[in-house]
């Protein structure tokens, strides 16, 4: 979840380190909001990994996390056309030029070009390799919400008539690319975690039967643990209420791969968490809005387990 409390230019600020501190006693893992891995690929008050002047400041946020006995995961992250201009001082990208759902802006985003998407390639890499100099334990791919790489896997948002567009291989041939160039980077053992937007839940966009063959080519490229999302408009879905509302996608991509998945959506109770795992409908819950509004959600909710026996 961005803070917003990065500074301005993308580094780690006072405001941030505190946020992150206050919660990382309790959580099993920390997984730190999206940063961008290229200038052009950002959103307002976003942190950034797009050079190697941002890993000191992430260095010591590592650290400050680190100190509670936590372990720590760093989101990457490219926008694509769900930012302005006026934020990136260019042209927002796109697979196609068609307007995002999620943007109240009626320009049209830029069409990128073969080159550019090889540039987008290495970003990501760069990024997962300067994540990993700062201390990061693992690297989490950000390909959900209607950012940039689930923007290609989108059919409402590719029309490209190239090896990048059309059918549902081409389509998410990006992610693909981009899995493999961050896993040969980081090698073989770092822990490489998917942010995965299994269906887009909007007419006309990625369904969740082309979401879960999406998962195997991505668990095939690499990925160690589905971070389970839905949603092409957003981390919460028109509609969608109660807790674990996007548990059922994660159940599905559970049954389709082997590696451990992630359950989201509206979890808030610490036994409705520990059920879902005790039925073994998912193998780890995360928690983000709960956590945010109480920075000690995770410690009390492991005192109500332990009382509850």
């Amino acid at each position: 979840m961005r803070s917003r409390k990065a500074a301005e230019d993308g580094y780690v600020s006072h405001a941030l380190l505190q946020h992150y501190e206050e919660r990382a006693f309790g959580p099993g893992l920390v997984i730190v909001e999206h940063a961008y891995v290229l200038k052009g690929g950002r959103i307002s008050n976003q942190l950034g990994i797009s050079d190697d002047t941002f890993i000191d400041g992430l260095s010591t946020l590592v650290n400050v996390i680190h100190s509670k006995s936590t372990p720590t995961v760093l989101q990457i992250n490219h926008v694509g056309s769900a930012t302005s201009s006026e934020i990136i001082e260019q042209k927002p990208v796109a697979p196609s030029s068609i307007k995002h759902p999620r943007t109240i802006t009626t320009k049209l985003p830029k069409v990128l070009a073969k080159e550019e998407i090889e540039v987008i390639i290495s970003a990501y890499a760069d990024a997962a390799e300067r994540a990993r100099k700062a201390g990061f334990d693992g690297v989490e791919i950000h390909n959900a919400h209607g950012y940039l790489l689930s923007q290609f896997a989108s059919p409402l948002m590719n029309k490209r008539n190239d090896e990048y567009g059309g059918t549902i291989e081409n389509r998410i041939r990006l992610s693909m690319r981009v899995v493999k160039a961050v896993r040969q980077r980081v090698g073989r053992t770092y822990p490489l975690f998917c942010r995965f937007g299994a269906e887009d839940m909007l007419s006309g966009g990625l369904t969740l039967s082309e979401g879960l063959e999406m998962a195997r080519y991505l668990v095939r490229s690499g990925i160690d643990v589905m971070d389970v999302s839905a949603g092409m408009a957003g981390a919460i879905p028109l509609g969608s209420h109660g807790q674990g509302f996007l548990l059922p996608q994660a159940e599905a991509v559970k049954r389709t791969v082997e590696v451990p998945v992630i359950g989201v959506g509206g979890i808030t109770s610490p036994e409705y968490a520990n059920e879902i795992i005790r039925q073994g409908k998912i193998d780890l819950v995360a928690v983000g809005r709960a956590l945010w509004d109480d920075p000690y959600w995770a410690v009390k909710a492991l005192k109500t387990i332990k009382n509850n026996g």
